[in-house]
């Protein structure tokens, strides 16, 4: 059976759930259609380059649809699956006036929201359109899900969780990732990973990492990840007189083992759908320290896994911070609940098996 996966221009975790996804579906004829910039994103994939960018580019956009409507047209496929809103958009005018019966769409990330009244009735139109001509929505947390009912009927929606291989993470030597930054074992080390951009609230942290080093000399922030805020962050870090103790690694692919060196893993974003760098922080046993947002909520138990913090605020994230960096003993019980919590909800086997089961049941 053949579907064609359309994506957007994606980094992190949209193309790590594609590639377990794809790894679950060998059995699948997969098809991919992306940018080309992700033309290795699924080795043994047939690829097709569609151009497809952020935002909204009318001249560009147009030539995707078109495009796109000539490949749909060629390949036949049993299922046509959007990974991404933008690759939904343009998936749904190539597939206008008459839609695919098995039109999929995954929301990987929360609804955009409008600044103006105007925009958001505009975009409001736009989205009940795109969403009424779908067969099924995948939405990766209950918090997405709830966004999109604002639309359809709740029978069009079903939530599939992100997983991640709980058996990669958790077996690395501390020392090991200690000794690769130049840090002691005596360091205690906070660490995130995410995409450097504003929304997700990198500079907050490091505002709160400046006022916990006031107390906990010995403190270290490590942060996983690139993207156009970095040059900015790393030039704010020194103005807070965090230089020597923070360190920017860029994007890595070793964050398993780099994870087994750190204390507490902290995520202050503003948005998030649903976030495998929280996943992948819990099965490597560690305590976390998160955005208090509904899609989070899902997966950190407040008080047994880590502590929620108001986003943005400063305070409050270096308050939570210093709780959990100065009970070391109560942090190994959180590490150890989350490692637990992420094997029981979140395993990648989950959510290919539910993927393969909707993907079955719309063919038969």
């Amino acid at each position: 059976m053949k579907v064609v996966w359309v994506v957007r221009p994606a980094e992190g975790g949209i193309m790590h759930h594609l590639r377990q996804l794809s790894a679950g579906l060998q059995d699948w004829e997969i098809v991919v259609a992306a940018p080309a910039s992700l033309k290795d994103l699924l080795p043994g994939r047939r690829f097709i380059q569609l151009e497809l960018v952020d935002g909204l580019c009318p001249r560009q956009d147009w030539a995707a649809v078109r495009r796109l409507k000539r490949i749909l047209k060629e390949e036949k496929a049993q299922i046509v699956h959007a990974h991404g809103l933008k690759a939904a958009l343009i998936t749904a005018a190539a597939l206008t006036p008459k839609r695919h019966p098995h039109f999929v769409f995954t929301a990987h990330n929360s609804l955009p929201q409008s600044p103006s009244p105007f925009l958001g009735w505009a975009s409001n139109l736009v989205q009940r359109w795109l969403f009424s001509g779908m067969s099924t929505i995948i939405s990766v947390s209950d918090a997405v899900r709830a966004q999109i009912l604002r639309y359809v009927p709740e029978s069009k929606v079903l939530t599939i969780y992100n997983g991640i291989c709980s058996s990669e993470f958790g077996h690395y030597p501390g020392e090991m990732s200690r000794q690769s930054l130049a840090l002691s074992e005596e360091d205690q080390v906070v660490g995130t990973v995410a995409r450097l951009i504003p929304g997700k609230g990198v500079k907050t942290l490091l505002e709160a990492v400046s006022l916990v080093a006031k107390i906990l000399p010995r403190l270290h922030l490590v942060v996983v990840g690139d993207g156009p805020e970095r040059a900015r962050l790393e030039a704010y870090s020194k103005r807070l007189g965090l230089e020597g103790r923070v360190r920017f690694l860029g994007w890595r692919d070793d964050v398993p083992s780099l994870m087994a060196g750190w204390d507490c893993f902290a995520l202050p974003t503003l948005s998030e759908g649903f976030s495998l760098s929280v996943l992948e922080a819990m099965a490597s046993r560690l305590p976390v320290v998160v955005s208090d947002l509904p899609a989070l909520r899902e997966a950190v138990v407040p008080g047994k896994g880590g502590l929620l913090v108001l986003p943005g605020s400063v305070p409050d994230w270096a308050a939570a911070l210093l709780h959990v960096l100065k009970d070391p003993v109560k942090a190994r019980a959180m590490g150890a609940f989350n490692r637990e919590r992420v094997e029981t909800f979140f395993g990648a086997e989950r959510m290919v098996r539910c993927t393969r089961a909707l993907y079955e049941g719309m063919i038969t």
